[in-house]
């Protein structure tokens, strides 16, 4: 059993949900920064307005560790940081989540929903950096930060991948977009930054600000 006082937070969250602020990776995405550094959680509600996911910050006052709960006890675990955000896949059966890792930076990962019931994580990080290559002047061997953008479909989510802040690089930026396939979690297509832009503006949160980068669409795989 959940210890009485997360089962009594849980609850109010999901009976009292405030309004969230939207993503500054994705525009369409949750932002969860107005509860890092506290145990207050957050309930993210699906576009079918029945399937619900809440979103905690551990009490663990030197390091900031997110759990998100789709109707499971223990949750799916993550680390935690100002910058995670939650977003929901147009039909409610996948919940991509951004979120800060121990160096403080970016990855996603996708929670799926298994038939009968239940959820399944798929991460993203280390598939998109085999085939992520780093601009010119930056170091190759620098695991880039990757965040959600948005769904095309319940079973297509664009990744960006970047440069980390922290990075000697002089082109952190830029950003190069990937579709990636949600049951596999396979990388389709890659897209350069300025056909993104073009043709997904409306998903591209402040932090993505355009610049004149252009390189043509590669297919992968078989």
């Amino acid at each position: 059993m959940y210890p009485s006082r997360l089962a009594k937070a849980l609850l109010l969250a999901f009976l009292c949900a405030a309004p969230a602020a939207a993503g500054v990776f994705s525009k369409k995405a949750t932002a969860l920064t107005d509860i890092v550094g506290s145990s207050r959680p957050m309930t993210v509600s699906a576009p079918d307005d029945r399937t619900r996911a809440v979103a905690r910050f551990t009490e663990d006052k030197e390091e900031d560790n997110l759990i998100v709960y789709l109707g499971t006890r223990g949750g799916f675990h993550f680390p935690g940081g100002p910058g995670a955000e939650l977003l929901w896949a147009p039909d409610s059966r996948a919940l991509a989540v951004t979120y800060e890792d121990g160096e403080e930076r970016l990855r996603t990962a996708i929670l799926v929903r298994r038939k009968p019931r239940g959820w399944r994580r798929v991460n993203l990080a280390e598939v998109v950096a085999k085939v992520y290559r780093a601009p010119a002047g930056c170091a190759g061997d620098i695991a880039p930060d990757l965040v959600s953008l948005g769904w095309t479909s319940g079973k297509r989510l664009i990744v960006a991948a970047t440069m980390p802040e922290k990075a000697d690089c002089p082109a952190k930026r830029r950003f190069t977009a990937y579709f990636v396939d949600v049951p596999s979690g396979k990388v389709l297509m890659e897209v350069d930054q300025r056909t993104a832009e073009r043709r997904y503006r409306a998903m591209l949160g402040r932090k993505l600000a355009p610049v004149r980068h252009h390189r043509r669409a590669r297919h992968h795989g078989g």
